[in-house]
């Protein structure tokens, strides 16, 4: 496995390589020597990446070859540091002017200068020392093993296809049978457990048996567990989705307010935790799925929690621990269920689907090969999705199959399932290229079953340089290729999709993150400190990562220690952080969620003057030092969720800044209009900034997404001035890059003399998040032809605006909210809206109108893509003018996936509602995606009787009938 060492290490020292060309084409680098000396170490550290190269092609290697890898590791590590020092230093001297600023200049040069002499002298031993070595050893062709060549990559449809589960039917069935004993009469709780080592799909199975039979219990949870399970957290989770799952009243918000707010603060207990879930499900039927145990001691803490009530209800534990899943289910051992790998059939059913469209499109030549891969795989779902995703990047040959085929043979004669699986992952590594490999070592930061969020990675990955230049498209565009082919390649599981269809977010399989974490050590490449443990390492500390609370632990973090740390990261409330002065080539700081974090703690930030990205979300900081200024590098600032009021007048120095993410109630500084480098700016309060802030925005012409929050009234000083220079901004923003616009309001206020004065029309506009309440739909929305995501609030809505909203080409996410319902029916045909993929209609249910109100009407053919909907109705105004088999035409959605609906009980006999409400569920039933439907009522306090509804329409008659 040495090549996959070496591999990573290209994807180190190539960056390098470019830093170094970089220097040398630049005039300054020539001063006493210097261009000479840094020549040298390029084309010394090109030659060795080379030998690299022919290392990365290999299987094994000797120990004195993998001594001397670990040595150019570091070497390329410290000698980036000394070209990120020097090439700062020049910056510094460069913004000299004037004839004593010149002086000056002079004296930081040559200073510079004289410091990275010495260090480059010092490297160039170090070079000629490892390259030395390197001669020794005999590094070259033919004394290394070869292995599978590189990926091409190809078939973007592969992410979609993985979703499709094979081979589980039967299984489901069974745990539902094992689940349903019982369910009408009033035995004790039971436990089913299901085991089986990891890859095998047992979280899966658990989650589509849980949402197959979650209705038929009062309240539901699904929580995971870790090898060092929070179990407070843990309880505080059930407890939350218990609360959410059940009917929600007026006391249960309250409750699910206060526990989110003990949740944050962690005030509760582990006794107080579970005395809270015990007793709200006394009287109650409940199920739980506690996912992923570990130990018969997390079992222990967490299952006091879940009491014997004698309501059927059901515990659904996961593990790959056979005596856990015992003593789960303990004194009921039926109820263990051994996950089993896929039979022949299935194996092979799985492994195709993933290659090609139709099964049966595999050639005949590569059934025998197909066969051999899968015997190897021993019908183990994890290892079958990597091996086939990566024989779908290369050419459909029988040589390039029988070259994976045989490469997996000493990975296959392990004993141990777990290392089986790890060393086939090993394989989809081996072949990712050597850019990938390094993005994908810097998911060992997180913790174990983090949600990684997307746009965070990826701008993290651009700070430390993983991401290089590609002709043609910018760093954030390459940058969401490598997320994307790391997903595709099956290396990362998306979570959820924002308004473009991208994963929101991503985490890593458990046994995938043991890979990582694998390699991580091995590569140097994080050290980790969590839950007490630190990971051991000799060599020198270059990213550091705190999980928990580690203050005991750091104190032996002295500058020594993290003085060529690269990158810092803080989850949760760590106690006392390590002083920023100790760290000298910082690259990250993201602490986030860290309610200890004082601002003393980041007074020095700005000596950290190679910082590229910095997050404080959601963190204890009140102030931002004006020194913050020095950090001419910076791309990031996110200080979401923090109690900052103020920017220091120094932040528009930052002239790299790209995002720039403040809480509301921030007031900017003038000149926010020089940080032309500016892509993200939200949000802006116009209660807090001036009419010359908001008259700067228009020169920002990189701007792309942009977030603002209004206040009507006498909330803003100078209205009138802060109108004329908000639309003057908007029209200069809107015929540029602006592709994002979110406006918050705190109350009902019109924002008619913007909308209604954008000219030019924003033509770029992708996604639009507008807060206030519009009497009409605006004209120009009509002419956002790359809008991708609409949410608006509009007072009433009627089919000519679905006429101009379903002509809209690109929209894939459709939100209207209105203060009246429509008085008409709103007529969806099968032209328009083809690429809506989710469409929420929310109009007003607490009117006191007596008006008829309408409904949506879904034609066949309507929204061909729709994969969710959400809208609400009135049930005795559709009921009395449809009938009771009318169900909107939600039976020819045929896209459908999920379904929510709401309905308004008011003025309603009871069987009107059980009317609807079975009408609907047939109708998705009927669909042949059977999509998973909710249906939500309120007003139940509005319902009348039959007689009183009866008696109610005579009166009315009568005085229709009335004289006048």
């Amino acid at each position: 496995m040495v090549g996959v060492t070496a591999s990573a290490l290209v994807g180190v020292m190539n960056p390098l390589l470019g830093r170094l060309g970089s220097l040398l084409e630049r005039e300054d680098a020539n001063i006493q020597g210097v261009h000479r000396q840094v020549l040298f170490l390029r084309d010394e550290l090109s030659s060795m990446s080379t030998a690299l190269e022919m290392v990365s092609e290999s299987e094994e290697a000797s120990s004195q070859v993998k001594e001397w890898m670990g040595q150019l590791r570091e070497l390329s590590y410290d000698v980036e540091d000394c070209i990120d020092i020097f090439v700062h230093h020049l910056g510094r001297a460069a913004t000299c002017n004037g004839f004593i600023q010149k002086i000056i200049r002079k004296v930081i040069t040559l200073k510079a200068h004289y410091h990275i002499s010495i260090q480059i002298n010092e490297l160039k031993e170090r070079v000629m020392e490892v390259s030395d070595r390197r001669k020794r050893y005999k590094i070259d062709p033919s004394t290394l093993l070869p292995k599978s060549v590189a990926i091409d990559p190809r078939l973007p449809a592969l992410f979609e296809e993985a979703d499709r589960l094979v081979g589980i039917d039967d299984q489901m069935d069974k745990l539902i049978q094992w689940l349903n004993d019982g369910i009408s009469s009033h035995t004790q709780r039971k436990v089913v457990s299901i085991v089986g080592f990891g890859g095998l799909g047992k979280t899966t199975l658990a989650n589509q048996v849980f949402q197959k039979v979650r209705s038929q219990f009062d309240c539901t949870a699904f929580v995971s567990v870790t090898r060092s399970p929070n179990v407070n957290k843990i309880l505080s989770d059930t407890l939350l989705q218990f609360l959410k799952s059940s009917q929600i009243t007026e006391d249960q918000n309250q409750d699910i307010a206060r526990v989110q707010e003990n949740h944050s603060l962690k005030t509760c207990e582990y006794p107080q935790l579970v005395k809270m879930n015990r007793d709200y499900l006394r009287n109650k039927r409940y199920l739980v799925v506690i996912d992923d145990l570990w130990s018969k001691q997390a079992w222990k803490e967490v299952q006091c929690a879940f009491p014997q009530n004698n309501n059927a209800s059901k515990i659904i534990t996961t593990t790959r621990i056979e005596d856990v899943a015992n003593y789960c289910s303990f004194p009921h051992k039926e109820y263990v269920y051994h996950m089993m790998p896929l039979d022949s059939d299935d194996s092979r059913s799985l492994f195709l689907k993933r290659i090609f469209y139709y099964k049966d499109d595999c050639p005949l030549e590569l059934k025998e090969v197909t066969d051999d891969i899968l015997r190897k795989c021993h019908g183990l779902p994890l290892a079958i999705v990597n091996i086939a995703s990566l024989l779908a990047t290369k050419p459909i040959s029988k040589s390039e199959w029988e070259r994976v085929r045989n490469s997996l043979g000493s990975a296959l004669e392990q004993d141990h399932e777990l290392e089986l699986v790890k060393r086939i992952l090993f394989l989809s590594y081996c072949d990712l290229p050597h850019y990938l490999k390094i993005c994908f070592l810097d998911l060992s930061i997180f913790p174990e079953d983090h949600v990684i969020g997307r746009l965070c990675l990826i701008r993290k990955w651009i700070a430390e340089g993983f991401v290089a230049e590609q002709q043609g498209q910018n760093l954030v565009d390459t940058a969401e290729n490598y997320f994307s082919e790391l997903i595709n390649r099956n290396m990362i599981e998306p979570v959820g999709t924002d308004y473009s269809g991208r994963p929101r977010a991503c985490r890593v399989h458990d046994i995938m993150f043991e890979l990582i974490i694998s390699l991580a050590a091995k590569e140097n490449f994080v050290t980790i400190m969590a839950d007490h443990k630190l990971t051991p390492s000799t060599n020198k500390i270059r990213r550091l990562s705190l999980q928990g609370n580690c203050e005991a632990q750091s104190l032996w973090l002295g500058a020594n220690r993290l003085s060529q740390v690269r990158s810092f990261t803080v989850f949760g409330d760590v106690g006392k952080i390590p002083s920023l002065l100790n760290f000298h080539i910082l690259r990250v700081l993201d602490i986030q969620n860290c309610p200890s974090l004082e601002d003393r703690d980041i007074e020095n930030i700005g000596s950290l003057s190679h910082l590229r990205y910095i997050s404080l979300y959601n963190s204890n900081v009140g102030k931002i030092p004006i020194q913050i200024g020095r950090l001419q590098h910076l791309q990031t600032l996110d200080l979401r969720a923090t109690t900052i009021k103020e920017l220091p007048a120094t932040i528009v120095q930052l002239h790299q800044l790209v995002r720039l993410c403040v809480p509301n109630g921030v007031g900017l500084p003038n000149g926010i209009g020089g940080m032309t480098a500016l892509e993200e700016l939200s949000m802006l309060d116009a209660s807090k900034n001036s009419p010359e802030v908001v008259q700067e925005l228009g020169n920002l012409t990189k701007l792309k997404v942009l977030g603002i929050k209004w206040c009507g009234g006498n909330a803003i000083n100078g209205e009138g001035s802060f109108k004329k220079s908000l639309i003057s901004s908007f029209c200069n923003l809107g015929e540029r890059n602006l592709h994002s616009l979110r406006i918050e309001t705190t109350e009902r206020c019109s924002m008619d003399f913007l909308f209604d004065s954008l000219c030019p029309h924003p033509c770029h506009m992708r996604m639009s998040n507008n807060g206030p309440i519009f009497p009409r739909l605006p004209k120009w929305i009509s002419y956002l032809s790359a809008l991708t995501n609409l949410v608006i609030f509009i007072e009433e809505v009627g089919g000519g605006d679905f006429d101009v909203l379903k002509d809209l080409p690109a929209l894939r996410c459709l939100q209207i909210f209105t203060t009246e319902c429509p008085q008409e029916s709103l007529m969806i045909g099968p032209n328009g809206f083809q690429c809506l993929e989710d469409f929420h209609f929310r109009p007003s249910m607490y009117l006191k109108t007596k008006k008829r109100m309408m409904s949506l009407i879904f034609e066949a053919g309507a929204m061909p893509r729709l994969n969710r909907l959400w809208f609400r109705f009135v049930v005795h105004d559709t009921v009395s003018t449809y009938g009771t088999d009318f169900d909107f035409g939600i039976s020819l959605l045929s896209s459908l996936k999920c379904l929510w609906v709401s309905i308004n009980c008011r003025g309603a006999m009871v069987w009107e509602v059980e009317a609807a409400k079975a009408t609907i569920t047939k109708a998705a039933a009927l669909l042949p995606n059977r999509p998973r439907h909710e249906i939500h009522i309120f007003g139940e306090e509005g319902m009348v009787e039959d007689e009183e509804q009866t008696e109610d329409s005579g009166t009315a008659n009568q005085l229709d009938g009335a004289p006048t």
